[in-house]
């Protein structure tokens, strides 16, 4: 029904990357390109499609050092609470796993904690939002 897989391998990068900017950026008024960082080339992108193809979610998990980082995860609305975003953060997880990654560490929108908090992470600072 979903599938997990790399957008990269898929040749679906462009795709990825304005469903990104769609859900994560466009919203607060970001312009195009504010969905991207220098750390893209060196970093596990992950994107989950439903049974049409469609892209309906997204994920991207990079390391720094001996610690890890998720940044970038969104599901469209539509597809909300039928559990692919932990799909998509446990297959980065596993990434991590399989690289000796004890530590993974994020920041979340305050709408996205109780995800977060439900699939094992724990508040550790609180920051103000940009937005």
């Amino acid at each position: 029904m979903y599938s997990i897989f790399d957008p990269r391998e898929e040749n679906n990068f462009d795709e990825y990357l304005l469903l990104r900017w769609r859900i994560l950026r466009f919203p607060w008024g970001g312009e195009r390109g504010s969905e991207t960082d220098s750390l893209e080339n060196i970093s596990i992108h992950r994107a989950i499609k439903d049974n049409r193809n469609n892209m309906i979610g997204v994920g991207r998990i990079h390391f720094i050092d001996s610690d890890a980082q998720v940044r970038y995860m969104a599901i469209k609305k539509s597809h909300r609470g039928k559990g692919l975003g932990t799909r998509i953060i446990k297959d980065l997880e596993k990434a991590a796993y399989d690289n000796q990654i004890k530590k993974i560490f994020l920041n979340s929108r305050e709408n996205a904690i109780t995800f977060y908090k439900s699939n094992g992470y724990n508040i550790i600072n609180e920051v103000e939002s940009p937005f």
